[in-house]
């Protein structure tokens, strides 16, 4: 009898929210799990609280990048990168060294790693940013609408994109692009406002209050959970190509903000404020998703709304 192989994913970013739930979802299916990831502290939290940490073997990336080739040599059946910088507010600080090369570097030596491969040859997700298309518009966006990024983040993200649809292209390589719209869990980072305020409400330390940036923003949100599953679909079916990952529902930040303190009986008008200092620079005022691509493609697409989403943070 015929021992059945089994598959191998690396995992960029491993320590992330997107990282550790795609992580949970390939483990269920029997996938060995290996990871990166670039953190000096507390890499390990998300991984520990979903009693993951010891099914998957983590890699520290050096600072030179000098030890990725002797990982990407263990030959793995998929690659997912979700690591880099992924604060659009951040990505104004320290623009070469922290967003542009934490994204392009390692992108670049796994690209170059994956046409070097003869007879076998390693698939892999880019995780890219709705972020790329930066205008405003009330228009929904698809895989080929204009792309002018406002910010650092943005940019980076779209080199990302680009590089690896040129690699595709070039030389029929299996590599792609997910593009996700605003995407929460209950491991987001805290400085996230879905975090920000759900942290508050739990805390029940009402005497000062909540500060918020620009609550007009209007997003497609959804659930990270979710979107990995689905991502991780994407990455084991026959399809080699861009798609976005949204609801296709946009809604005001302000309204996703009514449903927290709502849910806690409370008015959110008497325990927020806003504080300019939380404002991004050009940022975005409205975008809107058009998953159309994803439904024809794979008929499968995010189910669980911004109405639904408070419940699981």
């Amino acid at each position: 009898m015929i021992k059945k192989k089994i598959k191998k994913a690396l995992i960029l970013g491993i320590s992330g929210q997107d990282g550790t739930h795609i992580s949970e979802f390939l483990l269920k299916q029997n996938i060995k799990v290996h990871g990166i990831s670039r953190k000096k502290q507390n890499w390990s939290i998300n991984l520990k609280s979903k009693n993951i940490l010891k099914k998957i073997k983590v890699f520290k990336l050096k600072k030179n990048l000098s030890n990725l080739i002797a990982i990407l040599k263990k030959n793995y059946d998929y690659i997912f990168f979700f690591g880099a910088q992924n604060n659009v507010f951040k990505s104004f600080n320290k623009l070469e060294k922290n967003t542009f090369e934490s994204h392009i570097k390692p992108l670049k030596i796994i690209l170059e790693y994956i046409r070097k491969q003869k007879s076998f040859k390693s698939k892999l997700l880019f995780a890219s940013s709705s972020e790329i298309f930066g205008y405003h518009t009330n228009k929904k966006l698809n895989e080929k609408s204009e792309k002018n990024p406002l910010s650092p983040y943005g940019l980076s993200k779209l080199i990302g994109f680009e590089v690896v649809k040129s690699y595709r292209e070039m030389f029929n390589l299996p590599v792609f692009s997910i593009i996700f719209f605003n995407h929460e869990s209950n491991i987001r980072s805290n400085e996230f406002v879905f975090k920000k305020v759900s942290n508050y409400l739990k805390k029940q330390n009402f005497k000062k209050k909540l500060a918020l940036g620009d609550t007009g923003v209007k997003r497609d949100w959804g659930w990270s959970v979710e979107y990995m599953n689905i991502s991780a679909k994407i990455m084991q079916s026959k399809y080699v190509d861009d798609y976005i990952i949204a609801t296709g529902k946009t809604t005001e930040l302000k309204n996703i903000i009514k449903l927290f303190f709502r849910k806690h009986r409370m008015d959110y008008k008497k325990y927020t404020k806003i504080d300019k200092k939380f404002y991004r620079r050009n940022e975005i005022k409205e975008n809107y998703a058009n998953i159309e691509k994803l439904k024809r493609d794979l008929k499968i697409y995010p189910k669980i709304k911004f109405n639904k989403l408070i419940n699981f943070i």
